[in-house]
């Protein structure tokens, strides 16, 4: 798997290893925009939570956006370190189960980056923790079961849980359930400011966008996401803790090309622009063919970096169509212009110009068919495991209907609040929101109004 959303042959991989940097991401990433396309969805903001971080990447019209100028190591002391290979635009941020609270020397309650892992993990994991986590917090709200924690595999040590959240509870001057929900909102925040680092801050408003939530912890969080980013729809894959391994068993073998040249305007910029388009899809055809994929089955979209005159940064857009002809570059100067404007607001009645390319090169190697589940008729009451008092945090304490999560057969609906369990995922369901199961075991979130 690539940081590009696609698969390669192991020797090419082995030739520039660099680019699997990010790949676990990209493929959850792939597999949200898989997933749009099936269920009609072409427009999402895909969400990861694990661990340790929560990552994020818009997917627009079914086109997940890939960068080439990509920094590791980033953070408050370092500007880190430029990679450039093709990555999938992503914001990741240090924001997972695992995140510790923390107080700083002014009384501000913190949330991450520091995480306490896998071991010892939250303390709610028995095996020595003494610091209180996102889980530990959703554990304390009733968010999770505590008698059915990670899919009843480990019994939840509440003891600990009641003494890392009392420690940092003494530490603001507030009670340990305060702390639990400042921590859950604090962490919600920190998300919060992710997504809107890929949709308001690159010119996309997020209300036109559905938020598709994924890995052990997006489900916990997705609706107070998405509804303090106004958005309409939320929805949970059937096997979110999993997904991303979905995704990338539906990735295609993909290769990106990438050539910087100059081109400005004037009576041969499309005699050169044809150049470059046809040398490039000529070397990747060359390439594809060697390794057995025969060129018909290649699938070829160039991508062609635009910016003003003399200015440094450029915009990537789409050439409209393979044969480039006068017609082809003034609809793709056009998209420019536009382009250009989204991302940073104007647009300057000055020349375009032309500075490098960037063609994907794709071939389908086989995808996974998601087939409709079976239905046996089970009622909605047939998947009910109890009910629960849950701390929302900020819609308060409600008493919360628990639903068995693999029995909720297609087509049952029914409102909230509730919380869906299975042995990977926990599906909050908040106060005024609407579920349905669609075909394929995917839960639809309506929010309310």
């Amino acid at each position: 798997m690539q940081s590009n959303c696609g698969v390669d042959s192991l020797s090419a991989t082995r030739e520039i290893p660099i680019t699997m940097v990010e790949s676990g991401p990209a493929s959850g990433f792939w597999g949200a925009a898989e997933l749009g396309r099936i269920i009609g969805e072409p427009n999402v903001l895909a969400l990861d939570i694990g661990g340790t971080t929560a990552k994020c990447s818009l997917i627009e019209n079914g086109h997940v956006r890939i960068m080439t100028d990509y920094w590791i190591e980033r953070d408050r002391t370092s500007s880190g370190y430029p990679i450039m290979v093709p990555v999938v635009d992503l914001v990741e941020i240090g924001n997972g189960g695992g995140s510790i609270a923390w107080v700083d020397d002014f009384r501000k309650l913190h949330v991450g980056p520091q995480s306490a892992g896998a071991k010892p993990g939250p303390a709610a994991y028995a095996r020595g923790g003494t610091q209180a986590t996102t889980t530990d917090a959703n554990l304390a709200l009733g968010r999770i079961d505590k008698d059915y924690f990670c899919g009843g595999t480990i019994t939840a040590d509440m003891k600990a849980v009641d003494g890392a959240l009392n420690t940092l509870a003494d530490k603001l001057g507030l009670t340990p359930i305060e702390a639990a929900r400042g921590i859950v909102r604090i962490a919600n925040n920190n998300m919060i400011n992710a997504l809107k680092l890929v949709s308001l801050n690159r010119g996309h408003d997020p209300r036109d966008f559905t938020l598709v939530a994924f890995g052990g912890g997006g489900a916990m969080h997705a609706v107070a996401l998405a509804t303090e980013l106004g958005m309409k729809k939320v929805v949970i894959p059937r096997g979110a803790s999993v997904f991303s391994a979905w995704g990338m068993m539906m990735s295609d073998l993909r290769r990106d090309y990438f050539v910087t040249r100059l081109i400005e305007g004037g009576e041969g910029r499309t005699a050169a622009l044809a150049a470059l388009v046809n040398e490039t899809r000529d070397r990747a055809l060359r390439q594809f063919e060697a390794e057995g994929v025969a060129v018909d089955k290649v699938k070829l979209v160039p991508f062609i970096k635009c910016r003003y005159q003399n200015q440094e940064h450029a915009v990537e857009v789409e050439l409209p169509a393979t044969f480039v002809d006068d017609a082809a570059i003034q609809s793709m100067i056009e998209h420019f212009h536009a382009a250009y404007e989204r991302e940073y607001t104007y647009r300057l009645d000055a020349p375009v110009e032309i500075v490098g390319l960037h063609l994907v090169a794709s071939a389908e190697v086989g995808k996974l068919e998601m087939i409709a589940l079976p239905t046996t008729g089970a009622t909605l009451d047939q998947a009910v495991k109890g009910r629960r008092d849950v701390d929302y945090a900020l819609e308060g304490v409600h008493e919360a209907t628990i639903y068995d999560l693999e029995k909720l057969e297609p087509g049952i609906s029914f409102a909230g609040p509730a919380i869906l369990e299975d042995s990977g995922t926990t599906v909050v369901i908040h106060p005024g929101n609407r579920v349905s199961i669609d075909a394929y075991g995917n839960t639809h979130i309506e929010l309310g109004a």
